[in-house]
């Protein structure tokens, strides 16, 4: 439905004094929540407006007879609120959109040509073609073929889908599919995280090409089915995005509002039928890439249509609907029209305009437009963002054409009409300019903020609570543990012995190393003495790999014993249990720390290094959030110079349930796992009154001040996402 545009700013009277409806035009009333309206059809142009009770009863007096004045004074002696102003501006817009043109009581031998030009003078306004070119530039819609033939085969193909057994047949396939993907969810949910798979992108395209000609074909047969004409078929491209079209606005002659329901919500119900069909292919065909395949196809036709398509609060099909089931025709317009009366009326005092809509639909199409306006905004917002870093120059290109048409050109109008509205000389400040002035400065500052000034968000990096340089006992060898000489929660000094392991083939392999140690020394001096002084260079290397073999067997054996490096409190699990045990080499044993010596392990990743710098050399205390709600400050450590890949801690893991994302290492045999992004870490030492007040092993996220600005941290979360 396309709505009729406004020619006059002012309100003033600006229409031809005599005007009459064109032949062409043809009105179908209806009954719309218990209020007479009527739909407007030009046959010549093949549009089609909706008109409003007092819209049409103004429309019936242009009769090319009555004065504008005459038809004024019929309406107040009627008892109707509309002004003059209101009058001349509702008529001028039937002459703007040729439903109605000027009795030409002069130059009867006027070019058809000059008169369209009269009739629709906007269309020679500068502005006008720029935001033309604007709109073609974001924009374009080719048609390709007609569509009736096609949509009469398809309504006597398929049309039986939207007979009432038809409808219930599908609906009751659809809500199958639907409640068995519901039922597997969880094997669906590792299908839909290989959705953006580089490998399937041509295939993902090709899927979302067909459902989205489907989804047309889908409007076409239902208006075909309910007697409707079809009109052309054909692409067009928004944003780079190739999307088809079908032109089905005779579904306006329809009386019955539950058709025109069914017309605008058949695309969507064809894609439900391709997507539960999709999830059955899932559910039965084996593991493979098909399999996969048809997982994506459900995911384009179902969840992703019912997000756009079926969504009321963009200007689609879902929207129609709502149209229809609360019988409010042109409700974006409606809405908006009253949500800016109210806006004028908070910042302005502007009296809005006489509202065409009354009780809670009045409110609700309010509702409706500022949910619309918002939504729209972070939708279209991020539909610029995201074809600029796709399409680099030419995307920036098109970003700034849309920021253009959608945001300047329409703020210019609207400030241009606040400004002209009284009348006044140009540059004399009444009421609503210094409000205007006052409000622009006003985002001036937000706009500098935005752009410039640091964000009032913060950062945060994940933290775990470890002991500060905590003493861990590893059995040097493999061997029998002789005694245990601690207890766990024992307080030692540095030099305590702890515990002692035996090996007793370790001493008979040193022994045996020690004695090929002595006879290669005797042999080479033997050689040496002897003249044969090739083989005595050769028992002096053999002499040389023994004793290196004797000094780590002596290493092994020292460890043996295991010696406290540090004071502080034992710790480890059933260490009276292990008297006689055997351990292998590498295996913990038990670990020395301090209580009151607790440290942050800060994981760092390279978008955060330079403000974690940046905290750290102010010297000012960050807040530190662990998990389970405790709350304390410390002043972050400077980094480690070196980033690594290494697992700082496993406890980080995303696989253990904490917040750094890893995947596995190349070597199979060591069953590690790596971050996925190198990081810089850094070890903040704890006070002892804090460190009595958590427990190691505590994760939580150190918070610092963020240094981007907004529009910097808005541009990397959106290449993240």
């Amino acid at each position: 439905m396309n709505k009729l545009p406004n020619q006059d700013e002012h309100g003033g009277d600006t229409t031809p004094t005599r005007i009459t409806i064109d032949p062409q035009v043809v009105f179908t009333q209806r009954e719309i929540g218990g209020q007479v309206s009527a739909v407007a059809h030009h046959a010549a142009i093949d549009k089609f407006f909706q008109l409003g009770q007092e819209e049409y009863h103004v429309a019936q007096m242009l009769d090319g007879k009555r004065t504008l004045s005459e038809i004024t004074q019929i309406l107040q002696a009627e008892g109707s609120d509309w002004t003059p102003q209101e009058t001349a501006k509702f008529i001028a817009k039937l002459v703007a959109v040729r439903l109605a043109h000027p009795v030409e009581s002069y130059d009867e031998a006027k070019s058809t040509s000059a008169s369209n030009e009269a009739q629709n003078p906007a269309s020679q306004n500068p502005k006008v073609r720029i935001a033309k070119g604007l709109s073609l530039l974001i924009s374009q819609r080719i048609p390709l073929f007609p569509g009736d033939p096609v949509a009469a085969y398809l309504s006597r193909k398929i049309g039986r889908l939207f007979s009432t057994p038809g409808t219930c047949w599908s609906v009751l396939f659809i809500a199958s599919g639907l409640i068995l993907m519901a039922a597997n969810a969880t094997e669906f949910a590792a299908e839909i995280r290989r959705m953006f798979d580089a490998s399937i992108w041509i295939a993902l395209i090709g899927m979302w090409v067909m459902t989205k000609a489907i989804h047309e074909f889908g409007h076409a047969t239902a208006a075909r089915y309910h007697g409707v004409r079809v009109g052309n078929m054909g692409v067009m491209f928004f944003l780079f995005a190739p999307l088809a079209f079908v032109d089905v606005t005779g579904a306006w002659k329809l009386r019955n509002r539950f058709s025109r329901i069914q017309i605008a919500l058949a695309g969507v119900y064809f894609e439900l039928i391709i997507a539960a069909a999709s999830a059955w292919a899932w559910w039965l065909l084996p593991d493979g890439l098909l399999r996969h395949l048809a997982a994506q196809l459900f995911v384009v036709a179902g969840p992703a249509t019912m997000l756009v398509n079926a969504n009321p609060l963009l200007r689609l099909d879902g929207y129609y609907v709502l149209s229809d089931l609360i019988e409010v025709p042109n409700l974006r317009m409606h809405g908006r029209r009253q949500l800016a009366g109210w806006l004028d009326q908070v910042l302005f005092k502007i009296q809005p305009q006489r509202p065409f809509l009354h009780g809670w639909r009045k409110k609700l199409a309010t509702v409706h437009a500022a949910c619309s306006v918002v939504f729209q905004a972070i939708w279209m917002g991020g539909l610029i963002l995201g074809v600029s870093f796709w399409a680099h120059g030419l995307g920036i290109f098109i970003a700034a054409a849309a920021i253009l048409l959608w945001v300047l050109l329409p703020l210019t109008r609207w400030v241009h009409r606040i400004w002209t509205m009284d009348g006044d000389e140009p540059w004399t400040l009444n009421f609503r300019r210094l409000r205007l002035l006052s409000y622009s400065t006003l985002l001036a500052v937000c706009c500098t903020f935005f752009f410039v000034g640091s964000s009032p968000f913060a950062r945060r990096v994940p933290v775990i609570v470890q002991f500060h340089e905590e003493q861990i006992a590893r059995a040097s060898a493999d061997a029998f543990v002789h005694a245990v000489l601690v207890i766990p929660g024992q307080r030692v000094t540095e030099g305590d012995l702890l515990l002692e392991m035996q090996d007793q083939e370790l001493i008979l392999k040193r022994d045996e190393k020690a004695s090929e140690l002595k006879v290669a020394e005797l042999r080479a001096i033997q050689f040496r003495r002897q003249g044969e002084l090739s083989l005595s260079a050769t028992e002096t290397e053999n002499a040389k790999g023994l004793q290196r073999q004797v000094s780590e067997l002596d290493e092994q054996l020292a460890g043996l014993q295991v010696i406290s490096e540090r004071d502080g409190v034992v710790r480890g699990i059933d260490l009276e249990s292990l008297t006689g045990q055997f351990v292998k080499r590498g295996q913990e044993l038990l670990r020395v720390s301090d209580p009151l010596e607790k440290e942050l392990l800060v994981s760092v990743a390279e978008s955060d290094i330079q403000a974690y710098q940046t905290a750290n050399t102010s010297g000012l205390p960050a807040e530190v959030r662990l998990r389970g709600g405790t709350r304390f400050t410390t002043v972050p450590a400077t980094l480690r110079p070196r980033a690594r890949r290494s697992l700082p801690h496993p406890a980080l893991a995303a696989t253990a349930g904490g917040p750094l994302a890893v995947e596995q290492t190349s070597d199979e045999r060591a069953e590690t796992v790596q971050v996925i992004e190198a990081r810089m870490q850094s070890f903040t030492p704890l006070d002892p009154v804090t460190s009595t007040q958590i427990h190691c092993g505590q994760i939580g996220v150190m918070t610092i001040q963020d240094n981007r600005s907004l529009l910097t941290r808005l541009v990397a979360w959106c290449k993240n996402e």
